[in-house]
């Protein structure tokens, strides 16, 4: 069944969706491009003992400082960029970080490859 409703009794004029298409095309074209530069590999850095990781992960968080994390298994010899955040936690296998832009994301352990301390003065502020 279709509705039709007489375009004299609109409630507001409608000048189609012609005018919206290049709006939504060029919010899709921001996106991808900040995806593109968010997803670049980078290079591994030196796979770090489970012991290494948790001394820093531990001194992070009992002191409040910022780590940058890198995460998986190396594809062509690349990877996808650091997680930089604070460490708010562990339970069970599973580290807690806090993103500079206020998300928690949780990591699994056994996934970590290197940590490495940040501490800038505003942290946040990193690009």
């Amino acid at each position: 069944m279709e509705n039709n409703v007489p375009r004299e009794k609109w409630l507001y004029h409608d000048r189609c969706m012609k005018k919206w298409l290049g709006w939504i095309l060029s919010d899709h074209s921001i996106y991808m491009e900040e995806a593109a530069i968010s997803e670049q590999p980078v290079l591994p850095k030196l796979e770090q003992s489970q012991e290494t990781i948790s001394d820093i992960l531990e001194d992070a968080w009992q002191n409040a400082k910022i780590v940058a994390v890198q995460v998986g298994t190396p594809f062509d010899e690349r990877l996808l960029p650091d997680i930089e955040g604070a460490v708010i936690g562990r339970w069970d296998d599973q580290v807690y970080l806090q993103l500079k832009n206020g998300d928690t994301q949780s990591i699994d352990a056994a996934d970590i490859r290197n940590v490495q301390l940040l501490n800038p003065d505003r942290w946040w502020a990193l690009e």
